[in-house]
C-alpha cells in the first residue's frame, strides 16, 4: 500500500508542474562541442544524468557533473563541452546519457529550520489540527499538517514566497485514494528553496496568479474540501525537493507563531492553535 500510494504522488508530483520551458541541446564550433541547459521556468530546475557520456575519440576538459542545477529563467547553461584528441580520426559524441528532471534544486542540504511561520489563517481565528506529522490516516512518513477548517475561510500565506503552480478548478472530493488528483492547491517557493503547498482549496478558490511575489499575511486562497478529502480542512506542508525520498519531497518540520506571536512551536495532533497577531 505504502508503495502504491508514493507512486501516486509521484505522478501528481511530476506532472503538476509543465517543465516545458526546460531542454537541452548542443553547439558545435570547430573541433569542440558544447552542451547548453535553457530553464525558463519560474523555478530552479535539477537535471540528474544516469551516467556519464559516451565518446570517441573527444575528452572533457571538466568532470561531467551528474548532477547539475539551472536555476530560473536563465538560458545557455554549459551542461557540458567535449574536444578532439585527434583530428584525423573520426570523431564524436557517441551518446548523451539519458537524465531525469526534478522541480527545484535537489542538492540543498541546508534550510532555514528556525524560520518562523505564522498560522495559515486571520487574527482573532483558532483551529485545530486534527491530523498532524506522521499521522495514520494520510500522512505517515510525512511532516504535514492538516487544519480543521470550514469550507470558505480566508488561507494567509505563511510565508514570503513566489507563487509557481496551482490548481484551481475542481470540485470533487472523496475519502479515498482515487480522489488524490481532484485537490486544488497552491505551491510557493520560498527564499531558502523549500516549498510550501495549501491543498484541498475550494473551486475557484484559489486568489494568486503564477509569478506572483505574496507576503507574508497575504490572503491567497479560500479552504474547501477538494480531492482526498473526508471534511473541510486545509493541509499544508513545506518540503524540499528529493530525487530518493517518497513523493520526490523531503517533507520538513515547521515552526509557528502561535498565541500572541510571542512563542513558536511544532503543532501537535488534536490540539487548537488560536491567532492573535
Amino acid at each position: 500500500m505504502k508503495k502504491l500510494l508514493a507512486t501516486i504522488f509521484l505522478l501528481l508530483f511530476l506532472n503538476s508542474f509543465s517543465q516545458k520551458n526546460t531542454k537541452v541541446y548542443y553547439e558545435r564550433k570547430g573541433d569542440t562541442m558544447v552542451y547548453y541547459a535553457d530553464n525558463q521556468e519560474l523555478y530552479p530546475v535539477s537535471f540528474v544524468f544516469a551516467k556519464q557520456p559516451e565518446l570517441e575519440n573527444m575528452r572533457s576538459p571538466e568532470t561531467f557533473k551528474i548532477t547539475q542545477v539551472f536555476p530560473s529563467k536563465s538560458v545557455r547553461n554549459k551542461v557540458a563541452y567535449f574536444v578532439v584528441n585527434d583530428k584525423t580520426q573520426k570523431w564524436g559524441v557517441k551518446k548523451m546519457p539519458g537524465y531525469m528532471m526534478y522541480i527545484g534544486d535537489v542538492t540543498i542540504k541546508n534550510f532555514d529550520s528556525n524560520y518562523q511561520y505564522d498560522l495559515p489563517f486571520k487574527k482573532g481565528k483558532s483551529f485545530t489540527i486534527f491530523q498532524g506529522y506522521n499521522g495514520t490516516f494520510s500522512h505517515q512518513n510525512e511532516n504535514s499538517l492538516d487544519f480543521t477548517m470550514p469550507e470558505g475561510t480566508e488561507i494567509l500565506a505563511a510565508r514570503d514566497g513566489l507563487v509557481v503552480d496551482f490548481v484551481s478548478h475542481n470540485n470533487t472530493a472523496c475519502p479515498t485514494r482515487n480522489c488524490a488528483d481532484k485537490a486544488n492547491y497552491i505551491t510557493i517557493l520560498h527564499p531558502d528553496g523549500t516549498f510550501a503547498q495549501y491543498y484541498h482549496l475550494k473551486q475557484n478558490g484559489v486568489k494568486v496568479n503564477i509569478g506572483d511575489q505574496v507576503k507574508k499575511g497575504d490572503v491567497i486562497g479560500l479552504s474547501g474540501n477538494t480531492g482526498w478529502s473526508k471534511v473541510p480542512h486545509l493541509h499544508f506542508v513545506t518540503y524540499l525537493s528529493s530525487t530518493t525520498d517518497d513523493k520526490l519531497m523531503k517533507t520538513v518540520k515547521t515552526l509557528f507563531r502561535t498565541g500572541n506571536g510571542n512563542k513558536a512551536e511544532y503543532l501537535i495532533e488534536k490540539k487548537a492553535y488560536s491567532k492573535e497577531y
